[in-house]
């Protein structure tokens, strides 16, 4: 089962590894992909990442797919760069019922939502359709931090 689904450009970090997987307790952290499950230096350092005692998955979309169904009763705390890569899981069936929004980061096109978060067309689109299958997005920066609706930020 998923213990949290978070999308950060970051990946896994300080915040990722001693902050929210203290919260959201989980037997491993999945990092999901395309580009960086072909990169074996970038693999470990997420690896090296990672706390202690808590094993690390780097895969494609469709790896994740595969793991995350056969490792359904396991806790297992998902975070991704991109909302299209929690979209095209979740169309491949994996169940999300809510997404952390914590990192998107500026850059060119983007506009801001909230400190930490600023999105494309593109992104709000996928939030939008994510939305619309019950997925419920949230955004907040550390685990401590208020819950706010990213839709009603949009």
């Amino acid at each position: 089962m998923i213990t949290i689904a978070r999308i950060d450009e970051r990946l896994i970090h300080g915040q990722v590894g001693y902050a929210w997987s203290v919260v959201y307790k989980s037997d491993a952290i999945m990092v999901i992909d395309n580009e960086i499950s072909k990169d074996k230096f970038q693999i470990s350092l997420l690896q090296m990442a990672c706390p202690a005692g808590v094993k690390c998955f780097v895969c494609d979309e469709d790896k994740a797919v595969e793991l995350l169904n056969k490792y359904a009763k396991k806790k297992i705390f998902v975070v991704v760069k991109h909302p299209g890569t929690l979209l095209h899981i979740y169309e491949k069936g994996v169940k999300l019922e809510k997404i952390n929004v914590g990192g998107l980061y500026f850059k060119e096109g983007r506009r801001q939502l909230s400190k930490t978060v600023y999105v494309d067309p593109e992104m709000e689109e996928i939030f939008r359709k994510l939305n619309s299958y019950g997925v419920a997005l949230e955004n907040r920066t550390t685990p401590t931090d208020t819950e706010e609706d990213l839709m009603k930020l949009m």
